[in-house]
């Protein structure tokens, strides 16, 4: 995990949003929504579930889909199971986001 947390700025949060290839389609377009909207404020990353299947145990995320889990400082500060509507993802990552 400290490979990909390495690959974004320290000065942002980064939300991974773990999902499952059946729950794919079904959230692509919210967390491009909300990519979208949290652009400045945090960096999204997407993995799917199969293919970091290591990782996805490791953080407690292989069950549920999609399991969001937002980094600060390289350490969780918070977690999102099985929440799919792009504004309740904005709502809740951006009260532990700062605005630029």
């Amino acid at each position: 995990m400290d490979e990909i947390l390495a690959l974004f700025p320290e000065d942002k949060p980064l939300l991974i949003n773990f999902y499952d290839e059946k729950t794919e389609d079904e959230i692509k377009n919210d967390i491009l929504r909300a990519k979208k909207l949290l652009e400045g404020r945090c960096a999204v990353v997407s993995m799917k579930q199969q293919d970091y299947p290591e990782i996805a145990k490791l953080w407690d995320a292989a069950e549920k889909s999609p399991s969001m889990i937002l980094f600060k400082d390289g350490s969780p500060v918070m977690r999102l199971y099985e929440e799919t509507h792009y504004l309740e993802i904005v709502s809740y990552v951006g009260q532990h986001c700062k605005d630029d």
